[in-house]
């Protein structure tokens, strides 16, 4: 009988532990998609809103509507730097929603999450595999989707020596070739004509050059040497080119997953959250996570890129 009590009490302390609001049962909000969109439920999103209203240290006044935008990820950036989470880059992940949960307010009316429902769907982004790439082409706007074209027969036969990739800027495209043949088109993002340094407000063209590289190196889990963040006891000081901070602090390089380097003074190709179908990078191209990591698996160092326009 002492047993069953105990096992009882048991059960009851856990079913009341999960009846209270906790982030932590969260899936990661704004995770990375190749569409760079949110595929979050909505009830989530506006629960988060509703919590960083709440913290009086960030003084926002955001619109709990449940959906993502520029607004929330700022705030969420503002959160993280406020609470010195690092990276502070708008994701929440596992350490955003422990620091959430500890400074949420207890008399919070959240909205009741349904955990078995399923994430949203979108089209935007979807990976189309095993199908004629003309017939792709024909059918998809190539400067606006975000569409991704796989033919996985070509992939199994790459081997390194029978690969290429062409970008192309005015598509904001990159196709990779197997035996001459297109077998991955997807949307990247390359250097900017205007790019604004986020410090010092100065105008540079960074535009990604054009021409026929070889690809020069390959390093799955590399940090940018020149962009990054610095910072100073916990604290986001500086954002952008490091050569262009003038103080001392913590450097921490730009994450560049899947790094293949085309050039000696830093141009490449790399892993993303942001991709957009507009040149928007300092140079390099961007390319979604998934694609980055497909492509780095296919190519070796000495296979051509060719970037037109």
């Amino acid at each position: 009988m002492k047993i069953k009590n105990v096992l009882l009490a048991s059960v009851f302390a856990l079913t009341h532990s999960f009846a209270a609001h906790s982030f932590a049962l969260y899936n990661d909000i704004c995770e990375t998609t190749d569409s760079q969109e949110c595929t979050n439920a909505q009830d989530q999103i506006k629960n988060l809103q509703l919590a960083l209203n709440a913290d009086k240290k960030l003084k926002l006044d955001l619109k709990t509507d449940g959906k993502w935008g520029n607004n929330t990820k700022q705030a969420i950036i503002k959160f993280q730097e406020q609470y010195n989470i690092s990276p502070a880059e708008g994701y929440v992940g596992y350490k955003t929603k422990m620091m959430l949960d500890k400074v949420a307010e207890k008399d919070i009316k959240f909205v009741k999450v349904d955990f078995n429902k399923a994430k949203e769907t979108r089209t935007n982004g979807s990976s189309i595999s095993n199908k004629c790439y003309a017939d792709f082409a024909k059918k998809t706007n190539l400067r606006s989707s975000y569409n991704i074209f796989e033919d996985k027969k070509l992939l199994s036969q790459a081997n390194g020596r029978n690969t290429k990739v062409k970008i192309d800027i005015s598509e904001q495209r990159i196709r990779l070739y197997v035996n001459g043949k297109v077998a991955l088109c997807s949307p990247c993002t390359t250097g900017s004509k205007c790019k604004v340094e986020p410090n010092t407000r100065t105008v540079r063209d960074m535009r990604t050059p054009q021409g026929t590289f070889r690809i020069q190196e390959k390093i799955a889990d590399k940090r940018s040497s020149i962009f990054g963040k610095f910072y100073r006891n916990g604290r986001l000081v500086y954002k952008g080119d490091r050569r262009k901070f003038k103080g001392n602090g913590k450097y921490e390089g730009a994450s560049l997953q899947n790094w293949m380097r085309l050039t000696s003074s830093g141009i490449g190709m790399h892993a993303s959250k942001f991709i957009k179908r507009s040149p928007g990078s300092n140079g390099c191209i961007r390319l979604p996570y998934k694609v980055s990591k497909v492509i780095f698996s296919k190519v070796s160092t000495g296979t051509p890129v060719t970037i037109t326009n």
